[in-house]
């Protein structure tokens, strides 16, 4: 999993929900067919990401990786949310070694 990956769950999933709403609008033509395969595609991607997530062992580390990509949220709101004195600075040093170890 790459960084680049990871950054893209965000935009993954507001892309699904895009494809669905477009799908439900032409049912039964021929892009909707086009459109469900690339549903697959997406909801595919979004597992691996999650799972990669959730495979992570570290508590903090798997919150911090989940609230910047997944919940797409700013260094700031992600030391909020971790708490414990974290910092900004804190939280996103944690997160780009964490990705340097893993090769991402």
């Amino acid at each position: 999993m790459t960084r680049n990956d990871l950054m893209q769950a965000y935009y993954i999933g507001k892309e699904i929900e895009s494809w669905k709403n477009e799908e439900k609008r032409i049912k039964n033509s021929n892009q909707g067919s086009k459109i469900s395969k690339m549903l697959s595609e997406l909801e595919r991607k979004k597992e691996e990401i999650i799972d990669f997530i959730m495979s992570i062992e570290d508590p903090q580390i798997r919150l911090i990786v989940k609230l910047r990509c997944y919940d797409r949220l700013s260094w700031n709101a992600v030391a909020d949310r971790v708490g414990g004195m974290n910092t900004e600075y804190t939280v996103k040093k944690r997160f780009y070694r964490f990705l340097e170890k893993e090769g991402a």
